[in-house]
């Protein structure tokens, strides 16, 4: 078809508003980085991309007149930085693909990053914070801290006064507790110490082990209690969903509940499941504009002086975890979009790293899962990747048998597998099972007989890619496979997975067969999607019909698979 729609057709008019990303090889916009991301994936060659993005780097040296660096990337530069990384490995990887003279950040003197922080604080009226200078400095955070050890003394050469101090000592901590009751008139709260207090609450817990345990120390009266029953906590969550019309974030908790959130999360284990107990969902939301999600990050790494990790976001954040996850790919992507470093050192021994699986092991009584060391580990298993490659290739390493336990219930396996399912947007295969999932393939295989066996029961159309001689595209399945020669036979001509439709939050959308007058979707297995994609594409094809071959899902025409022969009657 010559006049084949394409995905800029579909972007409604209600996001006319919104800031819109242009695929850099065709012009096709899309409302989502992710939505363009994925876009070029489907529809660009590696080759093609990597060429524009060398050229527009190209053309940013010659706009500058000498090699560009990331801080002139994210000011002046069409593409973030992390495409370039992602792309070619390194910042300077890139600039040697681009014949660019590679820069040596690492060169930078002394006295030019102290320049640059006197200029920053001059210009902010304040001592700035790593994130300010990750925002509006000429020279990333990272080079303060290689160069002086901690950004604190860096901050401390400048002759600028330190915002958020390490090692202070205890008498000084008390002190200013003491100072400030005194300001008040009564024991301060945690609250009132992260608005009013020189040090952070986190800098206290650390030190003594908890607020309340800090009060103690400075002998002032305990308004936090311990003690709480699960009752009493849970009827305060639910005051404050009155008083402000909404499950009450962390943040609302800290300013105006009756508790700190750190007793949420001793009581429940994280404030996330404290909501769950308490009937309200979790802020897992997928609508949630990516500029809120991160202002609520850096607003947890201000606190509590670092870069979050996922189990933080989980206990004290705003939102979950999983939410940054959906919308930013993964974790890390999240954090980088922030200015942070990820939580990925490099500088962590591999026995260290092996000694604590064994710890956890043992603690736990199985072999730990990504998400059990997120939560209780002392790293996060992002590091274990980086530093093994997998996360069962971690578990193996420290001559553990990736989730070795037997006793799994299967329908935690199926949930497993349909999650896995949900995230990918298709059935996944054993090896990204293996890289993503929580659980071996080789589980699947000892419980379900084999790993198709086990894609069948969890109502999943096992990974069967077709070629048929007569065909000049491939199938996913034979009843893509019989649908296709129905076509044929009726001498209606039609394109296999031409079309994208955009739905939900970026995500790409493809039918099976297109033709002048109607999209056609055979449908086997219904993922926890499938109604969305399909309400997306009968909002979004106002000049053909949704057909739908198969198993029932919102359709303009539902054809039953027993019934798949009158397909016919549409073209007659």
């Amino acid at each position: 078809m010559d006049d084949q729609s394409i995905l800029a057709d579909f972007v409604s008019s209600s996001n006319s508003q919104s800031e819109l990303y242009e695929c850099e090889i065709c012009g096709d916009s899309f409302d989502s980085s992710k939505g363009r991301g994925v876009h070029r994936a489907h529809s660009h060659s590696e080759e093609e991309i990597k060429e524009v993005l060398i050229e527009e780097l190209q053309n940013l040296a010659n706009e500058l007149g000498e090699t560009p660096s990331q801080r002139d990337m994210t000011r002046q530069g069409p593409y973030s930085v992390k495409t370039y990384q992602k792309k070619f490995g390194s910042w300077n990887g890139a600039l040697e693909k681009a014949d660019l003279e590679v820069n040596k950040e690492q060169s930078i003197a002394k006295s030019e990053l102290l320049d640059e922080l006197t200029r920053l604080s001059a210009e902010l009226e304040r001592t700035p914070t790593s994130r300010d200078v990750a925002e509006k400095g000429q020279y990333a955070p990272s080079n303060y801290t290689k160069k002086f050890e901690s950004w604190n003394c860096a901050v401390r050469e400048a002759g600028l006064e330190i915002t958020r101090q390490r090692d202070i000592s205890k008498d000084d901590l008390l002190a200013e507790l003491k100072r400030l009751a005194d300001e008040l008139g009564h024991t301060p709260t945690v609250g009132e110490m992260r608005q009013r207090g020189k040090f952070g609450v986190r800098t206290y817990s650390k030190e003594f082990g908890s607020w309340n345990d800090t009060l103690r120390e400075a002998n002032l009266e305990i308004n936090r209690r311990q003690d709480v029953d699960e009752s009493e906590l849970l009827g305060e969550i639910s005051r404050l969903h009155n008083e402000f019309g909404r499950p009450p974030s962390v943040d609302i908790m800290n300013s105006d509940g009756d508790f700190a959130v750190s007793t949420y999360g001793r009581v429940f284990g994280s404030w996330n499941n404290a909501l769950r107990e308490a009937g309200f969902e979790v802020n897992n939301r997928s609508n949630i504009p990516e500029l809120e999600l991160l202002n609520a990050l850096q607003r947890l790494g201000d606190e509590i002086g670092r870069t979050p990790t996922a189990a933080d976001m989980e206990q004290e954040g705003q939102f979950g975890w999983a939410t940054y996850e959906t919308a930013f790919g993964s974790w890390n992507t999240a954090l980088r979009e922030a200015g942070f470093e990820p939580n990925v050192r490099g500088d962590v021994p591999e026995t260290e790293l092996r000694g604590e699986l064994q710890r956890l092991k043992d603690e736990l009584g199985h072999v730990p899962g990504r998400r059990e060391m997120d939560d209780e580990g002392s790293f996060d298993s992002t590091t274990y990747m980086a530093t093994f490659g997998t996360w069962n290739d971690a578990l193996r390493e420290a001559d553990l048998t990736p989730n070795e336990r037997r006793d799994i219930p299967k329908s935690d396996l199926l949930a497993e597998l349909r999650r896995l399912a949900d995230v990918l947007d298709r059935t996944p295969i054993r090896d990204e099972m293996e890289s993503q999932g929580e659980f071996s393939h080789s589980v699947y295989t000892h419980r379900f007989g084999s790993w198709n066996d086990a894609l069948i029961e969890a109502g999943l159309d096992p990974n069967k890619i077709i070629d048929p001689a007569h065909l000049d595209h491939i199938v996913r399945s034979t009843w893509e496979l019989e649908v296709a020669d129905l076509l044929l036979d009726l001498d209606v001509s039609y394109e296999y997975e031409s079309l994208e439709i955009e739905y939900g939050r970026g995500r790409i959308y493809t039918p099976d067969f297109v033709t002048d007058q109607y999209i056609i979707e055979v449908k086997g297995a219904i993922y926890t999607n499938e109604k969305e994609k399909a309400e997306a594409a009968k909002s979004k094809l106002n000049d053909r019909e949704y057909v739908v071959i198969g198993q029932e899902i919102p359709a303009d025409i539902h054809i039953p698979w027993e019934r798949r022969e009158t397909v016919a009657r549409l073209f007659a």
